[in-house]
């Protein structure tokens, strides 16, 4: 059984305008993920074999706030292309919780692409130890 380091920082966000939170953990154990929140997914022990990251939804299991967690199994992982594609899964996630839509005519994915933007700056500060 692994070591579960109880040091891993789990960074908390708040969009403002959306009733969600978003917390970006790096991680290859998914116990600590469980020990902290609730969630409706399997994830296996050994994710971090067959994955970079993952996100999915949540609720802290202390205070029942809901969010959607971004996990990225190491600082390596976090490369643009990988921040972005995750970026575009948590947008989505909050879009679709609290029953929004987008467009793809003119300025009808203004509000999504600025989520995703703030998303992937969110990931990046992580990154940096901003």
């Amino acid at each position: 059984m692994e070591k579960v380091n109880k040091n891993i920082q789990f960074h908390q966000f708040n969009p403002v305008i959306y009733p969600r939170k978003l917390w970006v953990v790096i991680t290859n154990n998914i116990q600590v993920i469980n020990d902290k929140f609730h969630h409706e997914y399997n994830i296996e022990p050994d994710f971090s074999s067959k994955c970079e990251a993952m996100v999915f939804d949540v609720s802290l299991k202390d205070t029942l706030e809901m969010g959607v967690i971004a996990v990225f199994t190491s600082k390596k992982s976090m490369t643009v292309k990988t921040i972005s594609h995750e970026a575009v899964h948590v947008a989505s996630s909050i879009f679709y919780s609290c029953k929004m839509n987008i467009g793809f005519d003119e300025g009808k994915d203004e509000h999504y692409a600025y989520l995703v933007g703030w998303v992937a700056e969110c990931i990046h500060n992580v990154k940096i130890n901003k």
